[in-house]
């Protein structure tokens, strides 16, 4: 091949020399001073920190855990109250209806843990002064002789205590229930009671309000009877044809208790105080008023009281007229039971 057929290759350029450091130094001019990198430093924690920081969100945690647990259980604890407060607050309207057999079956399972108590109707008794006794010459001994009593502002039953009432009693304290005679139960007074049976159920029943419940005193009684104490031989009324108005007694009776707020009230909105049952009060028994408080208390074992017979008041079913006069007073064995005595309810008013 001739030297002249061969390609002419371009001479290499030589590479230039880079500048030293202090050519740059000299072109960025007299006042620069390099800058010393600062060292570099790991990001990563170390292994103290990382267990550190471990623990405490594992508390963190922890704590939170806890704390929605217990919320967890409130709530739950809420939800079952609300479920009881809604089943018991309309349980009383409930068990007014039918199937009774079953809701007292349900009254016996709750008794325990709730008060099954139904309040009683109560009549406030303004305070006043009467004349207690015979004012009308019957020749009753034990009405004799007539006194002024002053009776304090109370409150009275409007109705005597029913097997309604009296039954949830006897269901939360385990007694047995009173019988009825067949007569049925539910709004007819609560008969073959004793006096300490009368006093068990309001002290029972003050128990379950907070409110202080009793027996009437015999003074109390005739007060409310008379229409704060008015010149009224029954309770309403003073005329005998008007009587059976008012009272069940021996000619309408028709030989048993009739249900209670059937017949009118006297003025003061009291039902039944003449006839249906005879009415425990709290008194011991005197043969008369000799010697007898004046201040409406009730009177005890001072001045030879019996108290193992108790005064109970107002006549019944089986009686005439005469025994239902409101002055009239009778004893009987505070612990016997009887087809013809029931009682209703007194209370403290401050």
């Amino acid at each position: 091949m001739n030297d002249d057929s061969q390609s002419t290759l371009p001479a290499k350029k030589p590479s230039p020399t880079p500048l030293a450091d202090h050519t740059k130094a000299d072109s960025l001019g007299p006042d620069w001073v390099p800058v010393e990198k600062p060292a570099f430093k790991s990001r990563t924690p170390s292994l103290n920190s990382m267990d550190s920081s471990h623990a405490e969100t594992v508390s963190m945690l922890k704590k939170q855990y806890q704390l929605a647990k217990r919320r967890k259980r409130w709530l739950k604890m809420a939800g079952i109250m609300g479920v009881v407060v809604i089943l018991f607050g309309g349980l009383g309207t409930w068990l007014a209806g039918e199937n009774k057999a079953f809701k007292m079956a349900i009254l016996r399972v709750v008794s325990p843990v709730v008060s099954i108590h139904l309040d009683p109707e109560m009549v406030s008794i303004p305070a006043g002064t009467f004349q207690q006794g015979d004012s009308r010459g019957e020749d009753t001994s034990s009405e004799h002789p007539l006194r002024e009593v002053h009776i304090k502002k109370f409150a009275l039953g409007r109705f005597e205590v029913t097997f309604e009432e009296f039954d949830r009693f006897a269901m939360a304290t385990g007694r047995p229930f009173p019988g009825d005679e067949g007569w049925a139960r539910e709004r007819r007074p609560v008969i073959n009671v004793s006096w300490e049976d009368a006093v068990n159920y309001a002290t029972w029943l003050s128990q379950g309000t907070g409110r202080r419940y009793r027996l009437p005193t015999e003074s109390e009684w005739e007060y409310a009877a008379r229409n704060r104490g008015k010149d009224e031989i029954w309770a309403g009324t003073s005329d005998q044809e008007h009587l059976a108005t008012y009272a069940w007694f021996n000619t309408n009776s028709t030989g048993r208790t009739q249900p209670v707020g059937t017949k009118k009230a006297n003025v003061l909105g009291l039902q039944d105080m003449s006839g249906n049952v005879w009415e425990w009060v709290q008194d011991c028994w005197h043969k008369d008023y000799q010697h007898a408080p004046t201040n409406g208390s009730a009177w005890l074992e001072a001045n030879n009281g019996s108290c193992g017979t108790r005064v109970r008041r107002g006549g019944g079913w089986t009686n005439a007229p005469m025994s239902l006069r409101a002055s009239f007073r009778n004893g009987y064995s505070a612990d016997s039971r009887s087809i013809q005595i029931g009682f209703r309810l007194a209370q403290d008013i401050d």
